[in-house]
């Protein structure tokens, strides 16, 4: 009846997955912790709901999950505590992108020579460029992405990538890579035009930012030639929320208190430090103010985090212009799922039969003109790309659980990059006018690929960019609520410049957002927090927390008779 505790060593505004793992990290750890989420619900870009029929689970948003990249999936114990990844059974590869003649280019999900194998199928010229740039990179990868797990990089790391770069260290890359688009950087290192769309396509999961842009177009590029093509991502059993509920579980199990319904009106700042919160008027405990000893930590997105929870009056005049020049494009995403009465056939699998069993894909560009048609689109905040070209990602979900619909019955989902802003249309409210239209132009375009669409659909169900924004208002109309991945919101300045995540510009403030990935779902910025949050207190880490990246998916592999390579040879 005295009601809930009113000081904690540290403070999390928001309850999604980043959130969730700093928070389990720190209370696992000992430090007394609370989370304040304006929901009723945790995880609201990582949720599985009925909201088509009963037994038809639909994942909301989240749909490839990467947590066995990071070292939470060890350290936090997700296993024990409910987390079952799984992946479609015998299967090879992670990805396919099926063109119209019959051919799919493949990247494996669990040895770079399967990749290089399947290239071989398609072009063996650039096959043997892929195995050159997996031979090179690939030794270092597991080292270099538990570095971007435990620490922010640093505009001195930045400085020493510039250095290395400049005396001739990548021979395998062009000249100048670094200052590439991403589109320039993959038109620069392959021949073939079917190749080139995969590997585009396949970066153009974490947004056509990415691609569009110099510097972190070509590093993203990387990324997925060298992690992502000897490691895929999996769904979980019953869906994405399964991620939500075993980072609630150890939360809880270790002590933590979760507030819901309870969203933050203001961080307490004084003396250029945080001390605190303050609930919203509307919050089950309206108008209440908490005590954070050490930390608050924000897992809300930068503009509401920094102009609302902060306020102007507290930043520095860099970190202000920053922020108002701040960007979400690139990674608006309008959604058709859909419920079968039959195993989804794609065309392509009369030659290529393994991409029946393959859980990501992508589909609609089988030209670069059409590529670059999609990302003007998109970028310009103008009009959706018609016909729509498929490239924020397809989910074959049921191949890989079949607990995600009824028996007989099988799930999908296409993500179509579009514009949220529909500047020419507008503006954001004429997606409710668009929402079928577009969404039949999409399947138009999808029964090419997989014909027996047509004769097994049983249901479909859209969301529009608008729906996004409904459900999470911090998104702004972006994928990841972290904002584009654009050369200027990247490495040490991001999200913006003055702001090397997850330090903030006040003092006992920190933000988990984005640190290290381009996918959220690995809760790598969750982890990055938790590890400067540490070590900014001085204190000794506790012997469990010391999970190298990756030993989850060696693990995950392991059970299916598999060792785990990012090299060819």
């Amino acid at each position: 009846m005295a009601g809930p505790t009113k000081e904690y060593d540290v403070i999390i505004v928001g309850g999604g997955i980043n959130g969730l793992a700093a928070g389990a990290y720190l209370q696992k750890a000992g430090l007394k912790t609370a989370i304040f989420e304006r929901r009723d619900e945790s995880g609201t870009f990582c949720s599985t709901e009925e909201v088509l029929s009963p037994g038809v689970k639909l994942n909301m948003h989240a749909s490839l999950l990467m947590p066995h990249y990071g070292p939470a999936y060890v350290d936090l114990e997700l296993e024990r505590f409910g987390l079952e990844p799984l992946a479609p059974p015998d299967s090879k590869y992670a990805y396919f992108y099926p063109f119209l003649d019959g051919n799919a280019v493949l990247f494996s999900r669990r040895d770079a020579r399967e990749t290089y194998e399947a290239w071989k199928r398609i072009s063996p010229k650039d096959a043997e460029t892929y195995r050159r740039i997996a031979n090179f990179f690939g030794p270092t990868v597991p080292l270099m992405a538990h570095q971007g797990y435990i620490t922010p990089p640093s505009d001195e790391s930045f400085l020493e990538f510039l250095e290395a770069q400049g005396h001739g260290n990548v021979p395998v890359l062009p000249k100048d890579w670094m200052w590439m688009t991403g589109f320039e950087f993959v038109d620069a290192l392959f021949e073939n035009e079917q190749i080139k769309l995969a590997v585009l396509s396949y970066a153009g999961t974490s947004g056509l930012d990415v691609i569009s842009s110099r510097l972190s177009g070509p590093l993203v590029v990387l990324n997925f030639l060298t992690i992502f093509t000897a490691d895929g991502g999996y769904t979980a059993r019953g869906g994405s929320h399964d991620l939500v509920h075993a980072l609630v579980r150890c939360f809880v199990h270790h002590g933590g208190r979760i507030f819901y319904n309870c969203p933050v009106e203001k961080v307490i700042v004084e003396g250029g430090e945080a001390k605190g919160v303050v609930l919203a008027s509307r919050a089950t405990f309206a108008d209440a103010a908490f005590t954070a000893t050490k930390a608050v930590i924000s897992d809300v997105s930068a503009k509401p985090t920094f102009f609302k929870l902060i306020g102007e009056e507290h930043l520095p005049l860099q970190a202000r212009v920053a922020l108002k020049r701040f960007d979400y494009r690139g990674s608006s995403l309008f959604t058709n799922y859909y419920v079968m009465s039959e195993k989804p056939d794609f065309a392509c699998a009369r030659k290529f039969p393994e991409t029946n069993n393959t859980y990501v894909y992508n589909f609609g560009a089988e030209t670069m003109a059409d590529a670059e048609r999609l990302v003007s689109s998109v970028m310009l905040r103008d009009q959706p790309p018609d016909p729509p070209v498929v490239w924020g990602a397809a989910f074959n979900y049921c191949i890989a659980d079949r607990t995600q619909a009824p028996p007989g019955q099988y799930t999908i989902l296409t993500w179509a990059n579009v514009p949220y802003e529909l500047n020419t249309l507008g503006g954001p409210a004429q997606w409710d006018e668009l929402r079928e239209t577009y969404a039949d132009k999409v399947e138009d375009v999808l029964v090419r690929y997989l014909p027996n669409l047509k004769s097994a659909k049983i249901a479909r169900y859209v969301n529009t960019p608008h729906d996004y924004v409904r459900r999470n208002p911090h998104c702004g109309g972006n994928m990841h609520p972290s904002g584009s991945f654009t050369e200027s919101q990247m490495w040490s300045w991001k999200p913006f410049a003055g702001c090397n995540e997850p330090h903030t510009p006040i003092e006992r403030f920190y933000i988990c957002q984005s640190t290290g990935t381009t996918n959220y779902t690995n809760l790598g910025a969750g982890t990055v927090a938790a590890n400067v949050i540490f070590a900014d207190l001085k204190r000794e880490k506790p012997d469990w927390w010391k999970a190298m990246a990756f030993d989850g998916a060696k693990t995950l592999l392991a059970r299916e008779g598999v060792t785990q390579r990012f090299t060819v040879d």
